[in-house]
């Protein structure tokens, strides 16, 4: 299936990911953005930052960053499709209708 890169971007600005990440971590205001000990690894001061304005999580301790749909993949284990599926769900959206002529040009592979 090929998603567009605007149904993608409308999917990412539809989703609040302060409060997708903080069904599973507990954040804490700070500022414009939210913080957090690291899901990805031990650590005792906080150092992973959510931005919704800004649409990503970052953690100064080990690295890990991401929008909505890689916070699903790494922290829940889903696939960019399935991650992409439990977006446009909860923000209402539809899947757009796989494109013939692409499952054609991947035939021909």
């Amino acid at each position: 299936m090929s998603l567009s890169p605007a149904f993608l971007d409308e999917l990412r600005l539809r989703t609040t990911l302060s409060a997708l990440i903080g069904k599973q971590v507990k954040l804490t205001r700070a500022g414009r953005e939210w913080k957090a000990c690291c899901p990805f690894h031990n650590e005792k001061t906080p150092s992973f930052t959510v931005s919704d304005e800004k649409g990503f999580y970052h953690c100064f301790g080990c690295s890990a960053h991401g929008d909505a749909i890689r916070w699903l993949t790494d922290a829940r284990g889903l696939s960019f499709i399935d991650a992409v599926k439990e977006l446009a769900d909860a923000a209402g959206m539809q899947l757009p209708a796989p494109d013939p002529r692409a499952a054609e040009r991947q035939d021909r592979l």
